[in-house]
């Protein structure tokens, strides 16, 4: 089953969620790439998860300084996996990576401390401290590593001998003296180096015992560094721990996108979070264009499967099912670019969707779909849709501008639009300040979801905003008239 392609993830938001994230090491961006969603029969681990972060939301809310020094240390952090993976096959260290081991394991036993006065009993980091001695033979306890002459008495005698020679030659004036010192000394160096090579063998077969154990930290590492991170962005945005539930529903109480949200807050406007409740069936979302229908899809996409991926859903309330798949079909521009029209890169997205729906309980966000054909045909079109999706358990969400959509049996939200704005009041405010007209209507657009009964009627919103934007009055007047002769049309119909 399927939860967005990389096109449709960047669309909903996802992408900017996840560059925002405070990853520290390369054991954190590791496990971002291996991000996937939980199935259902994985309820027990997402709950758990989501456990997890509650305990490092609210430690970080109280001990951040802890935590400032928890994130420096995971900062410092070198991304030894691969040594260890060359010395559990039998390889041989060299100095570089015994002292890149040696630090690592310092840091380790500094994490080992915070995460013990946190009490954050689910990372559990082995100690090192054996690794560290046996690389810090002197006790010195410094940054530093070298082969030390405690490793072993016959290298410490050959170094002295080398020392003595170096002094040696240092102080003597005849050039054959010097030259044969110096014969000498190469001989002694090819003896150190030989017994630098014993020690470094021991060394790594020392640490060829420990290699399951660092690769459990690095995992252990990992998981801490994505919790923080995630923790992170639960506190900006203000998110919530959402009920994971049994039965088939899908509920949020002031939802936000923070892509759109951010976006609007550089311009120095105000965000309209939205709620909706869901049942299995077809949900229609009516309202003009410019009206936001497109920010809701996106914005419940993304928090749905943001829940499904163990991150707190960005909003004050949230209840949902796991699901098997979670789609949103909006425009394709990729099927576009390689010669489809929108509406045919459409129908193979939904040709796709309704396989899945077959098949499993997931989420479908359409888009305005078949805005790309005849409006007429369009109609039919998405009246089809929302009549055979709404037999399913999936949740199908489907935004339309179409009036006559949605049946009695479907749930039915209208984007409040302008309908409880004065179009007079606001067009003189338009008139006086014409350069910034689109800006105006969008500040007094209301952008809130509101459960209206099925067979209301669109607003008229398009008309509004066209006579707010200064549209030749006869235009309007012959678009008001043929309005009223279509509903008097349908009226008789119905009768």
């Amino acid at each position: 089953m399927k939860f967005l392609d990389s096109e449709q993830k960047r669309q909903i938001g996802l992408e900017y969620i996840l560059n925002q994230l405070d990853i520290k090491t390369h054991f954190g961006y590791e496990l971002i790439k291996s991000l996937r969603p939980y199935k259902r029969n994985e309820k027990e681990l997402l709950e758990k998860e989501l456990d997890e972060l509650e305990v490092i939301i609210e430690n970080y809310k109280q001990n951040k300084l802890v935590f400032d020094e928890i994130e420096g240390n995971l900062s410092k952090l070198k991304d030894i996996r691969n040594s260890i993976k060359r010395c559990k096959g039998g390889h041989l260290l060299d100095e570089v990576e015994l002292y890149e081991i040696k630090n690592f394991c310092f840091i380790n036993e500094k994490l080992n401390e915070l995460i013990t006065c946190l009490n954050l009993d689910f990372i559990y980091l082995n100690s090192l401290k054996e690794i560290y001695i046996l690389l810090d033979p002197e006790g010195n306890n410094l940054p530093t590593f070298h082969i030390y002459d405690s490793y072993s008495n016959n290298l410490k005698a050959i170094r002295e001998k080398k020392r003595e020679l170096e002094k040696r030659i240092f102080i003597e004036h005849d050039e054959e003296v010097i030259k044969k010192l110096k014969e000498e000394r190469l001989n002694i160096v090819y003896h150190e180096e030989e017994e630098e090579l014993k020690v470094k063998k021991y060394l790594s077969e020392k640490i060829q015992k420990w290699t399951d154990k660092f690769n459990d930290n690095f995992r252990a590492i990992a998981k801490l560094d994505f919790l923080i991170a995630k923790a992170k962005v639960s506190i900006k945005y203000n998110g919530v721990k959402p009920q994971i539930s049994d039965e088939k529903t899908i509920a949020f109480r002031n939802l936000i996108n923070p892509e759109v949200m951010d976006l609007l807050k550089e311009k120095g406007k105000n965000y309209t979070p939205i709620s909706i409740e869901l049942n299995s069936g077809s949900t229609i979302i009516t309202g003009a264009n410019m009206g936001g229908k497109s920010v809701s899809l996106k914005t419940i996409s993304l928090n749905l499967l943001l829940g499904h991926l163990g991150f707190y859903v960005l909003a004050e309330e949230a209840k949902f099912t796991i699901l098997d798949f979670i789609y949103f079909i909006s425009d394709d521009l990729q099927s576009v670019s390689r010669g489809l029209s929108t509406f045919g890169a459409e129908i193979i997205k939904l040709r796709e969707v309704v396989d899945s729906i077959k098949s499993g309980t997931g989420f479908a966000a359409l888009d305005e779909v078949a805005r790309g054909t005849n409006p007429k045909e369009g109609f039919y079109i998405v009246k089809a849709i929302a009549k055979y999706l709404n037999k399913f358990s999936s949740f199908s969400v489907i935004s339309t501008h179409f009036d006559g959509i949605p049946d009695e049996d479907m749930i039915h939200y209208q984007v409040v639009g302008l309908k409880n704005i004065d179009v007079e009041s606001l067009k003189r405010k338009i008139n006086l300040n014409n350069k910034n007209s689109v800006e105006l209507i969008q500040e007094y657009m209301d952008y809130r979801l509101e459960k209206i009964n099925s067979l209301s009627e669109v607003p008229k919103d398009a008309l509004n905003i066209s006579i707010l934007l200064g549209l030749e009055e006869k235009i309007i007047d012959i678009a008001k008239k043929l309005i009223e002769e279509g509903e008097k049309d349908e009226k008789q119909v119905k009768s």
